[in-house]
């Protein structure tokens, strides 16, 4: 792992990383839901589809990583 990696890791808690998963999804998935919501009927939200897309994947993977870390806090709290 390089040692901005561990960094990263040891600077932000798993509920903070998963919080922050949480606001990457509303920033991305959001425009295409209000767009749906308050747009012309007729629209066709071809970026806003592809911001959605891209963003579903990344977020279910910080989200992975942010779940897992706060695995590891849980059972190696009050460890060594």
């Amino acid at each position: 792992m390089s040692r901005i990696e561990e960094r990263l890791l040891r600077r932000f808690s798993g509920l903070q990383i998963v919080l922050a998963s949480v606001v990457l999804g509303a920033a991305g998935v959001g425009p295409l839901l209000l767009y749906i919501a308050f747009g012309p009927s007729d629209g066709n939200p071809i970026g806003l589809g592809l911001l959605a897309v891209v963003t579903v994947p990344v977020v279910a993977v910080v989200a992975g990583v942010g779940v897992i870390k706060m695995l590891v806090e849980h059972f190696t709290r009050g460890r060594g």
